[in-house]
């Protein structure tokens, strides 16, 4: 991570992803291993490669009732 980034809350990150300065990574993204995130990344995103690329929005957590 470089400088400023924002991670919201829930964020995974695969090992060796990087992201440069000034990022905002929204709730629940998950970044790729080994990928390089030069873009704001949006709620949900999956981001994959290098450079980063959104390829699918994660599904939001269910809560579920009895």
């Amino acid at each position: 991570m470089a400088g400023y980034v924002t991670i919201g809350k829930g964020v995974h990150f695969g090992i060796g992803a990087s992201v440069i300065q000034g990022i905002n990574i929204g709730k629940w993204a998950v970044i790729g291993a080994g990928a390089v995130v030069i873009k704001d990344v949006p709620d949900y995103g999956v981001v994959v490669g290098n450079p980063g690329s959104v390829i699918k929005f994660a599904e939001k957590h269910k809560t579920y009732t009895p």
